[in-house]
């Protein structure tokens, strides 16, 4: 995306600023490969830790992250916060549960407003560790990254892609489910997050049978074209018809009316699909 859309209204808006968006979003483009982890820092980094150990504490991290009812965004820079700071510094596992409630904690600094407290956080851990521990670990966790939170989570991408539906609410809630189930998949670590959002637009639309799944407009506003885009719906297919065992925590979030009830939708809706398909 080189210059701003001509047929949109916000172009010509002054309060928009239209016209640094191109530089702006492909800024965030360079800045996601920046930020990008190891993909195999498990084994080759870490030693005591697996991906089961991984997916069980991004488990834990969804469930106390929707129970502080912290912003997506939050939760999206604290699983790469993870991920960055064990492509760097092999830990032992006694030590996992605090590197991931420190990340939280680092990262509702960043993006939240009102962020837990340092003893929540310690409750959280089930008092395993002491506030000066916790602190200690922050300090040795935001050294080893420098300070660099900037990470251009797959949100902001999001956003900029919902605009070729004019941000229609069920097409983003539905895509904010797909989003949320990579962090739980490893095969995802790595991954740009402007293609993962990019991804679960793509699969929302199909899911949701919007006519053309894939337009001009939205290869505009995404930068990623259908080809691009399929190979990982099909994977997060396989993921939704594995739930329980690839993301309970994040399906039961997701079935609650704050979230439309999405994952039960996608659930009957594979479950249609796999019956249309056994018949044929």
């Amino acid at each position: 995306m080189s210059t701003p859309d001509p047929t949109d209204e916000d172009t010509w808006d002054v309060a928009m600023v239209a016209e640094y968006g191109p530089e702006l979003f492909n800024y965030l483009r360079e800045l996601e490969a920046k930020y990008c982890p190891y993909p195999y820092y498990i084994p080759q980094v870490q030693s005591e830790i697996t991906w089961e150990h991984r997916a069980t504490l991004i488990n834990w991290i969804v469930q106390v992250h929707e129970r502080f009812n912290l912003l997506p965004e939050t939760l999206f820079l604290t699983v790469n916060v993870i991920d960055r700071f064990l492509s760097r510094r092999a830990i032992s596992l006694s030590r996992f549960q605090m590197c991931g409630a420190m990340a939280l904690f680092v990262a509702a600094k960043f993006e939240e407003i009102n962020c837990p407290s340092i003893r929540q956080m310690a409750h959280m851990v089930s008092n395993n560790y002491t506030v000066d521990e916790l602190l200690k670990a922050e300090k040795f966790l935001i050294n080893e990254l420098k300070f660099e939170m900037g990470y251009p989570g797959p949100m902001s991408f999001l956003r900029k892609t919902s605009k070729a539906d004019d941000y229609d609410s069920e097409i983003r809630t539905l895509s904010k489910y797909f989003l949320e189930i990579t962090i739980m998949d490893a095969r995802f670590v790595s991954s740009p997050p402007s293609w993962l959002a990019a991804g679960a637009y793509y699969l929302s639309k199909r899911v949701l049978q919007q006519g053309s799944a894939w337009t001009d407009i939205h290869v505009y506003y995404s930068g990623y074209t259908e080809e691009q885009l399929v190979p990982l719906a099909d994977m997060l297919i396989s993921c939704c018809l594995d739930y329980e065992t690839h993301h309970k925590a994040i399906f039961d979030k997701y079935s609650g009316r704050k979230f439309k009830r999405s994952s039960l939708f996608v659930r009957e809706y594979l479950s249609k699909w796999r019956a249309t398909a056994s018949s044929l």
